[in-house]
């Protein structure tokens, strides 16, 4: 089974604010689904956000 992060965690990882992650969440930006009335991002979901809006450079 896939893992679920919740908003904290994605903050931390995406190294972004509360209020910004679950804007993402809400416009559809960062899929996401609802579980016991929490917001949960699935992994893919985050993996995929990252890839593609991921610019290379050196």
């Amino acid at each position: 089974m896939e893992r679920l992060f919740t908003i904290k965690e994605t903050m931390d990882i995406l190294q972004l604010s509360y209020t910004t992650v679950y804007a993402m969440c809400q416009n559809g930006t960062l899929p996401s689904c609802k579980v016991g009335g929490s917001i949960r991002i699935p992994q893919e979901s985050l993996r995929n956000f990252i890839l593609n809006n991921t610019t290379g450079g050196k």
